[in-house]
């Protein structure tokens, strides 16, 4: 199991560690949410959610536990609709001692009162304060907010902005974990540049591939 005590400290900030994405892949079972993690060790993130069905569990509390992280499992599970695609937004709840197997949501955190809020936000499906925990834009919390529906799932837009283009989940290559209100969203588009520098001076190795599937423009230091 990882500990990052163990690395040396190549950067003046935080724990930043090279090639850290496939050290963390394998645990979190994909590139995107070993993406996260590194942003929540490296303070780019306060709190992370993300689900995992029973057996994949394990590895991500024993990781936890050794790193310091707060994970606060969701008091309910999912049944996925589209169990065959990485990213779903359509599911139901089911109560958490349903045999059937669902996905359990995680909540991240270094502060636990932090974790704990955003797996009650969500368990009292208060959307703009889970939004909120997670870092994303108020713009965008608003805009999820009011168009979000049982009918109206997934409220990805068609990519006009490399930074924010969400239509390479499937793909393992994204930097944004929430809906943007438009593609143009300047909160969007810095906090997608932000979350690449940390990446980069992390793993530049990870973040050039970002650069050649997102065809993303570097700017200009």
């Amino acid at each position: 199991m990882i500990n990052l005590n163990q690395y040396h400290n190549y950067y003046n900030i935080k724990p930043f560690l090279r090639g850290m994405i496939p050290k963390l892949t394998p645990i979190f079972g994909s590139k995107t949410k070993a993406q996260e993690v590194l942003l929540l060790l490296n303070d780019a993130k306060e709190v992370v959610r993300h689900g995992f069905y029973e057996a994949e569990l394990p590895a991500v509390e024993e990781f936890c536990k050794d790193n310091k992280i707060f994970l606060i499992k969701s008091k309910f599970k999912v049944l996925l609709e589209d169990k065959d695609k990485i990213f779903s937004n359509k599911g139901i709840r089911i109560d958490e001692n349903d045999p059937r197997p669902g996905m359990w949501f995680v909540y991240l955190s270094k502060d636990e009162k932090k974790a704990l809020f955003a797996s009650y936000a969500e368990l009292t499906n208060n959307h703009g304060e889970l939004g909120r925990l997670l870092g994303y834009p108020q713009c965008c919390i608003e805009f999820f907010c009011q168009n979000f529906n049982e009918n109206n799932t997934n409220l990805e837009l068609s990519p006009t902005n490399s930074w924010t283009n969400l239509s390479l989940r499937e793909k393992d290559a994204v930097l944004l974990s929430h809906f943007p209100c438009s593609s143009e969203c300047e909160e969007s588009i810095k906090l997608a540049q932000k979350y690449f520098e940390v990446i980069n001076k992390a793993d530049s190795e990870y973040a050039k591939q970002l650069v050649i599937s997102m065809n993303l423009s570097i700017p200009e230091q």
